[in-house]
């Protein structure tokens, strides 16, 4: 069986783990330079002379564990040591006021960087890098080992990619949609399944003085405050904060400019931490598809066994990098001739993949 997998993000990474593992040959395509999606992470240049680059985690993050088989993943991926427990105690802004949380929750960061993860369990498979695939087209055919047809990929570039059994889109659903065009899975789709965030970088001029590594935001125009440095694996970043803008106000701000936001995020970051912060350098970053819309029920994968396709994300399930991870399994089992030996791979709950609730 020969697979094609639209997108590098965790979902596509697990499917062709998977897939790999069974015998299929994966290529996988991505837009972006590099394997990640909502998990990448960025070179930053920095001003600082003994650290010109440092990576710095724009989407997701940390993760959590729950279900049984990701658990279990997660047991290979510390013993292997990409990934660490990242060890803090969160603390919540609420009523005007920050306060320890309650959560007694274990999270896991991906180290040196969140992407990291995902390129693991890539690991050698083919992969397509800078490769905008724009359409798809299924033909009937009697050399398709698998059935009666076949898929063909075209990219934006004009390259043209031939000869796949099946395919697993793992991009956002408003891009299969535009996809898929007139095929009727296209119309199984909901709408506004993945909400907008706004990430804001902020390198302050000097340390933060409240303990607070990671902060839950419940009221203003943010939701996540976590400082980087505190993060596992991050050896040698100075006091370095990432901010996350909650969903309405990532929307209301769409279009915003750098500075705006930049201002914005530094005007609420003082207020929640309680002392004027000056920024040195900054960066912003637009996911226009990254939290689960907690007001749509999760539809599950989306498949048409006729044609070999599989629609599968993170929001599939509701969210999470775990749930993402589980839909990339299940993908693969749809698609693999004989079911796999594993336990039930429903979703574990309802969050946003970028995991800030």
């Amino acid at each position: 069986m020969r697979v094609a997998i639209i997108g590098a993000g965790m979902t596509g990474a697990s499917a062709a783990q998977q897939l790999r593992q069974n015998d299929a040959e994966v290529v996988v395509f991505d837009k972006a330079r590099g394997p990640g999606g909502r998990m990448t992470s960025k070179r930053v240049e920095s001003m600082d002379v003994a650290l010109p680059f440092y990576p710095l985690d724009f989407g997701a993050q940390y993760f959590t564990a729950r279900h049984p088989q990701f658990v279990k993943a997660l047991q290979g991926w510390l013993a292997q040591g990409v990934v660490q427990r990242w060890d803090f105690d969160p603390y919540v802004w609420q009523h005007g006021l920050l306060l320890p949380s309650t959560d007694g929750q274990s999270r896991y960061v991906s180290t040196p960087t969140m992407h990291q993860l995902v390129k693991n369990l890539l690991d050698d498979t083919t992969l397509y890098l800078n490769c905008r695939i724009t359409e798809l087209s299924f033909s009937q055919s009697s050399f398709s080992s698998q059935h009666g047809g076949e898929w063909t990929l075209s990219s934006a570039e004009g390259a043209s990619y031939p000869g796949f059994d099946a395919v697993i889109l793992t991009c956002p659903p408003e891009q299969s949609r535009q996809l898929l065009a007139e095929h009727p899975l296209a119309l199984q789709i909901p709408s506004a399944l993945l909400l907008p965030c706004w990430a804001v970088s902020l390198q302050l001029k000097s340390a933060v003085e409240h303990p607070a590594d990671g902060i839950f935001v419940k009221e203003g125009p943010l939701s996540w405050c976590a400082r980087q440095s505190a993060k596992p694996g991050r050896a040698g970043i100075t006091e370095q904060w990432l901010l996350h803008f909650n969903a309405a106000t990532s929307l209301q701000l769409l279009e915003a400019s750098p500075e705006e936001l930049v201002a914005l995020a530094q005007l609420e970051f003082s207020r929640i931490i309680g002392q004027k912060v000056s920024v040195s350098e900054s960066l912003c970053h637009r996911w226009l598809y990254a939290s689960f819309n907690p007001a749509q029920p999760a539809p599950g994968l989306l498949t048409d066994k006729t044609q070999q396709l599989v629609l599968a994300g993170d929001w599939s399930l509701g969210g999470r990098v775990e749930n993402a991870y589980l839909a990339g399994r299940q993908a693969a089992a749809f698609l693999l001739p004989a079911p796999l030996n594993v336990t039930d791979l429903s979703a574990v709950g309802i969050d946003s993949m970028l995991d800030n609730a």
